[in-house]
């Protein structure tokens, strides 16, 4: 009796503080992780030198990546690590809410 009751103990224990984890995306973001995936996102490109271009409007996180990717390929730097890109998030009334990668 003892045994089955600290067994139920356990699994209702374990149970809370399973339910109690959030999102780890919630540390830094007003989102959860499987909605910074899946939002619209304002993707930027930036060259080398910092000049900033602008690449369209990407939805998903990967696709703004891609976005990002081809275009550095497109213009050869491929292999030129001195490049970069921001993901920029649609959400709320804003065109750029949280920035991503």
């Amino acid at each position: 009796m003892i045994r089955r009751f600290l067994n139920l103990v356990s699994i209702i224990a374990v149970s809370l503080i399973i339910s109690g984890c959030g999102d780890e995306c919630s540390s830094y973001s007003d989102f959860s992780c499987k909605e910074i995936e899946k939002a619209m996102y304002n993707a930027y490109f930036y060259f080398p030198d910092d000049h900033e271009y602008y690449l369209g409007i990407a939805n998903g996180l990967d696709a703004c990546g891609s976005l990002a990717y081809s275009y550095a390929a497109s213009k050869n730097l491929s292999s030129n690590r001195k490049w970069s890109y921001i993901c920029c998030m649609i959400a709320k009334d804003s065109d750029c809410y949280e920035k991503h990668r």
